[in-house]
């Protein structure tokens, strides 16, 4: 499947469940982010094409990781198996990176798009940079520093754990999150165990919200929230198999009722924010 920024929860889920998936979000914050100025800075030190096309040959997909979850879906494999199963691949990273978070850099007539050329070279820059992290387990030492080279010498600060995303209350809830102890991620799981039988409540919620937050232009701030909250989930030591039983859920819909607190219906906030305010009790 496509990731896409009405879909970034989904994007979300791959990351958390990949062992680079923090540092993928974190240049993926960046590319979002990236000004005229940062967009020159990365084109000049672009590695040239003969290197690019040495990177080429890696897996299109990590290693145990070869086929996506509605694959193994149609072929009747049990939940804890999706645990290491992938909703997208790394085609589907690159032109989320390329055509939705570097979207302002393409001019469109009709039906054809074209990317300004120092903008393209900028894209390579990040592309090659956001995949050594998300095919990290398939690739060599050597080949994922080259791949990341090119980004670190650009001076484009990279938007890791250390940046906000600026909304203080999103900010708090995944400062919470990535500083979780033993007893807040059993907190966590213990509440999402409890609210199991609401599950199918949570998908309508999180679509009108993400409805709402693209009618008023905000879907780049969601998307800049969700993949901090998947560096935090991360950070705060909560796993693949967590993510899998459905923490990142919880964590996701906790982010993006917050982003759109101030436009969402009360019955969908209820419902995103379960989970975390059941939590907060429980921690104090």
């Amino acid at each position: 499947m496509p990731y896409t920024l009405v879909g970034m929860s989904a994007l979300g889920f791959d990351l958390v469940r990949l062992p680079g998936g923090a540092r993928a979000a974190a240049v993926l914050r960046t590319a979002l982010a990236c000004t005229d100025a940062d967009l020159a800075a990365l084109a000049a030190r672009h590695p040239g094409d003969l290197a690019r096309a040495r990177w080429a040959g890696a897996a299109s997909v990590p290693a145990g990781r070869t086929r996506t979850a509605d694959e193994l879906a149609r072929a009747g494999v049990a939940l804890r198996s999706l645990e290491t199963s992938l909703l997208g691949d790394a085609a589907a990273l690159e032109r989320f990176l390329r055509h939705d978070a570097l979207e302002r850099t393409w001019v469109r007539s009709g039906d054809l798009a074209v990317q300004d050329p120092s903008a393209s070279g900028a894209a390579d820059v990040l592309a090659d940079a956001a995949l050594a992290c998300y095919l990290e387990e398939s690739l060599a030492p050597e080949q994922r520093r080259g791949m990341v080279t090119a980004l670190l010498r650009s001076g484009v600060g990279v938007r890791d754990h250390t940046v906000p995303v600026g909304l203080p209350v999103v900010d708090d809830v995944l400062g919470a999150i990535a500083a979780s102890d033993d007893a807040a991620r059993r907190a966590w799981r213990n509440v999402v165990d409890r609210l199991r039988p609401r599950t199918g409540l949570w998908a309508p919620a999180m679509h009108r919200a993400t409805w709402v937050l693209a009618v008023t232009e905000r879907l780049r701030v969601a998307a800049d929230a969700q993949l901090a909250a998947a560096v935090a989930f991360q950070r705060g030591g909560l796993t693949a198999r967590d993510a899998a039983y459905g923490l990142w859920n919880a964590v996701s819909g906790t982010v993006q009722a917050l982003t759109a607190v101030d436009l969402l219906d009360e019955a969908d906030a209820e419902v995103l924010l379960a989970a975390w305010q059941d939590v907060r009790r429980a921690t104090g």
